[in-house]
C-alpha cells in the first residue's frame, strides 16, 4: 500500500434537471440588394453580367432553387446582390417555397424588380409587376415601401409600344427609377449598375 499511487477523492452534488427547449433557427442571407421577379424574368442572367457570379442559367422557369450571391465592385465601393428564386402568385402564403425566398428579401436594403417585357410566354408585364408587389406587401407591409428599381428586361425581344406602355404604368404608380435593358446583350446594364451603386451608397446600413 505504501507504493500505491495517491488516490484523489472528488465530491459531487446531487444533479438537478436541466432546461429543455425547442428552438427554430432561421438563416437569412444578408445582402444589400435583392433581385425579385417572376421565374424566367432574367434575374440570374442579370446577376451574371453585373457581378462575377456564375448562377445556373437556362431558358425555363425555376432554374434557381436557392439564393445566389454576387458582388458588384466599383473602384472603392462594393455591395452584395442576392438573386432570389422566382416568386409566384400566393408566394406570401408559402406557394412555391415562397416563405423561404421572401425571408431572404427581408435582409436587403434595395430591391431590383426584374420584369420580362417581351411577353413571349403569354404573360402580361404589367400584371407581373403588380402581382410581385402584391406578394411583397402581403408577406410584409414594410417590403412594399422598400426602395425599388424596376428593370424592364428582354427589351431586345419586345415591341417599342409594349415597353412604353410598361414604363408609363410603372411611373404612374410612383416608381422613380425604371430601366429598359437586355441582360443577354448587356444593353443598359452599365447605366443600371451605376444607378444602383449610387442608391446603395446613400442608404443607411
Amino acid at each position: 500500500l505504501h507504493d500505491a499511487l495517491p488516490i484523489s477523492i472528488e465530491f459531487a452534488h446531487l444533479g438537478r434537471p436541466g432546461e429543455e427547449r425547442n428552438l427554430l433557427v432561421e438563416l437569412k442571407l444578408i445582402a444589400d440588394v435583392g433581385l425579385v421577379g417572376y421565374p424566367n424574368a432574367g434575374k440570374s442572367t442579370l446577376l451574371s453580367v453585373m457581378t462575377r457570379a456564375k448562377p445556373r442559367i437556362a431558358d425555363y422557369p425555376f432554374t434557381t432553387l436557392e439564393p445566389v450571391l454576387g458582388v458588384v465592385q466599383d473602384f472603392d465601393q462594393s455591395f452584395v446582390i442576392a438573386d432570389i428564386p422566382g416568386l409566384i402568385e400566393d408566394a406570401h402564403e408559402g406557394a412555391g417555397l415562397g416563405h423561404d425566398f421572401l425571408r431572404h428579401i427581408e435582409r436587403t436594403r434595395l430591391l431590383i424588380h426584374v420584369v420580362d417585357v417581351s411577353a413571349h410566354d403569354g404573360r402580361d408585364p404589367i400584371d407581373d409587376f403588380n402581382s410581385i408587389n402584391k406578394e411583397l406587401r402581403e408577406f410584409n407591409e414594410e417590403l412594399a415601401s422598400r426602395p425599388q428599381v424596376v428593370v424592364a428586361n428582354k427589351c431586345d425581344d419586345a415591341l417599342d409600344e409594349e415597353i412604353e406602355m410598361f414604363e408609363e404604368e410603372v411611373k404612374k404608380q410612383g416608381c422613380e427609377h425604371c430601366f429598359v435593358i437586355s441582360a443577354a446583350t448587356r444593353q443598359g446594364v452599365k447605366e443600371l449598375t451605376d444607378k444602383v451603386t449610387e442608391l446603395v451608397s446613400k442608404l443607411p446600413p
